[in-house]
């Protein structure tokens, strides 16, 4: 079975999608799974990545640095009625500092030890791009950033 919308007033058909089976019996309730719905769409970019601050052990190996990556995140919503959006973005460890640009800082929330949320309500037809820069701290930098943030 395919599934066609409307689109217009001039009753133009748009492709929803399919879904099969072998025997359905009469009268009873069928349901469709049509695939994943891209009405509200979030793609994450990394857009720039860099490390830093390097720290050496007593032979000269390095033992902890930054790693430092600015993240775009582009929302669009595609329906015809307003969306409420949660982002949840999680970090490989603990040790971690987040600065939010633009937009970004009236929609973020730290949620817990590695993970922030962004929430937002997004109207019809309108897309949204938020942006931060996420340094976390590896090795003896990770000791360091544990050091300053204890009474946190």
């Amino acid at each position: 079975m395919k599934v066609y919308g409307t689109v217009d007033d001039d009753q133009h058909l748009t492709y929803e999608g399919q879904s099969s089976f072998k025997y359905i019996p009469v009268g009873e309730e069928v349901e469709l799974n049509l695939g994943a719905v891209s009405n509200v769409i979030v793609e994450p970019k990394l857009m720039e990545e860099q490390t830093d601050n390097y720290r050496f052990d007593r032979d000269g190996n390095i033992d902890g640095w930054d790693e430092i990556r600015t993240w775009q995140l582009e929302i669009k919503n595609t329906r015809d009625l307003p969306v409420k959006i949660e982002i949840k973005r999680n970090f490989n460890t603990n040790a971690w500092d987040i600065e939010n640009m633009g937009d970004a800082k009236k929609y973020y929330e730290k949620v817990d030890l590695d993970t922030v949320k962004y929430t937002l309500m997004l109207e019809p037809k309108s897309e949204q791009t938020l942006e931060y820069e996420l340094t976390t701290y590896q090795g003896t930098r990770a000791e360091d950033w544990q050091r300053m943030h204890r009474n946190d």
